[in-house]
C-alpha cells in the first residue's frame, strides 16, 4: 500500500507486519519510503507516525540526491575512480587476448582491470565481477587477520569466515561463532574494517549492543566511536559507490 502524508509531501509504502511491536520508518537509498506497523495499528496513526517525521524524511532524501550526484553509475573506464582500503585508486584497462578469466588486482597505486576483448553489456558484466571477486579476497584477508589479532584477547573462538553480499548490514556474528562479512568492506579504510570485526567478536560475548557490549568494543578499541561515525557517515556512500555489483 502507498500512501501519501502533506507538509511536506512524503510518498510512502506500508507493510503491515504481524510481527512488529511498533512503528519503524526507513528511508532508502532510492528516496523511497518504507513503514512498517503493527497489524492492529490505525492508518492514521501510521499517518501521524510519518508526518511528525516528513522534515527529516524530505532531509534524508535530498542527502542521498546528493550523493547519486557525488558517485554517479561506474562505467568502467580509464581514469574512473574506486574506493579501495580508504583511497581512491584509479580504473586502468588492459585487454589480452589469451586470457582466460578476467581478473583485477592492486599495482603501482591503480586498480587494474584485465579483460580479454569483451564489449558491451559482457564488458560490463566481465568487469564487475573482476573488480568485486578482488573486494571479496581483501575483505576475506583483512577480516581473518583482526579475527586473529582480537579473538585471543577476548576470549572468544570464531567460527566459519563468511564474505557475502549484503545490501542493508556489514556483519554479523552467529552464537556459533560463524562471521558473514559484507563484501563492500574493502572499500573502507582498514581501522573501519577493524571495528566492524570487533563488533561482530564482542557479539560472542554479550549479544544486544547493552552498555556492557559496549564497554567490551572501548576496552579492545577507545576510539571505537570515531570509527563509528565514520561508519554511520559514509557507509550510504559505500553502498552508493558499489551499486555496480
Amino acid at each position: 500500500m502507498t500512501t501519501t502524508v502533506a507538509e511536506p509531501r512524503v510518498n510512502y509504502s506500508l507493510l503491515s507486519s504481524k510481527g512488529s511491536k511498533s512503528i519503524c520508518l526507513r528511508v532508502n537509498r532510492d528516496g523511497s519510503v518504507t513503514v512498517r506497523a503493527p497489524r492492529f495499528v490505525a492508518k492514521s496513526t501510521v499517518e501521524q507516525f510519518v508526518s511528525k517525521r516528513s522534515a527529516w524524511i524530505v532531509e534524508k532524501q535530498k542527502y542521498f540526491e546528493q550523493l547519486l550526484v557525488l558517485y554517479p553509475p561506474k562505467e568502467f573506464k580509464n581514469g574512473e575512480s574506486f574506493q579501495f582500503l580508504g583511497r581512491n585508486l584509479r580504473l586502468r584497462l588492459q585487454h589480452m587476448v589469451d586470457l582466460k578469466t578476467p581478473k583485477c588486482k592492486v599495482e603501482s597505486g591503480r586498480l587494474k582491470l584485465f579483460l580479454n576483448g569483451q564489449t558491451g553489456a559482457e564488458f560490463k558484466a566481465a568487469a564487475s565481477e573482476a573488480i568485486r571477486g578482488l573486494y571479496a579476497k581483501h575483505t576475506e584477508l583483512r577480516t581473518a587477520a583482526f579475527v586473529r589479532k582480537h579473538s585471543s584477547a577476548l576470549a572468544v573462538k570464531s567460527g566459519r569466515i563468511s564474505v557475502v553480499d549484503q545490501k542493508k548490514r556489514w556483519g554479523s556474528c552467529s552464537r556459533k561463532g560463524d562471521i558473514r562479512i559484507n563484501w563492500r568492506l574493502a572499500m573502507m579504510p582498514p581501522a573501519v574494517i577493524e571495528y566492524i570485526i570487533v563488533h561482530e567478536l564482542c557479539h560472542l560475548k554479550v549479544h544486544d549492543h547493552s552498555p556492557k557490549f559496549w564497554s567490551i568494543v572501548k576496552s579492545v578499541l577507545p576510539d571505537y566511536e570515531n570509527r563509528r561515525a565514520w561508519l554511520r557517515q559514509h557507509g550510504p556512500a559505500v553502498f552508493l559507490m558499489a551499486d555496480w555489483a
